[in-house]
């Protein structure tokens, strides 16, 4: 029997899909549930390729870095405490989330709540 999506994370996805701004969607486990297509440069491949995804492969995926180029453990990364701390976390990579090639491709934003987390990239 398929799981079914909560209203909140359908009309997430499709807000998600609309925008031109990299987005990820994360629930409260840490379980990657969507990217949009501006995303798929951070994972090199689209979402229907990879589907859902839990926090130790896609965190794998992608190196945040602080302003000094220095990695940021998984732990302290601010999607991960947005969504231990529940609240949205102030704080942005220094320079920005590499792709597994190295490439820059976005400066990530956090917002969290009880259902989970998104990341928006500028």
């Amino acid at each position: 029997m398929a799981t079914s999506k909560s209203i909140q994370i359908i009309l997430a996805r499709q807000l998600a899909s609309c925008i031109a701004t990299p987005i990820l969607l994360v629930d409260a486990l840490g379980t990657l549930i969507y990217y949009n297509e501006p995303a798929e440069a951070i994972f090199n491949q689209r979402f229907d390729e990879t589907g859902e995804m839990p926090a130790g492969e896609w965190t794998t995926r992608m190196a945040a870095v602080d302003d000094d180029r220095n990695p940021i453990r998984l732990e302290d990364r601010p999607m991960m405490r947005a969504l231990a701390g529940c609240k949205p976390v102030p704080r942005q990579c220094g320079s920005g989330v590499r792709t597994a090639s190295g490439d820059t491709c976005a400066s990530p934003h956090f917002r969290s709540s009880a259902r989970g987390t998104c990341s928006s990239a500028r």
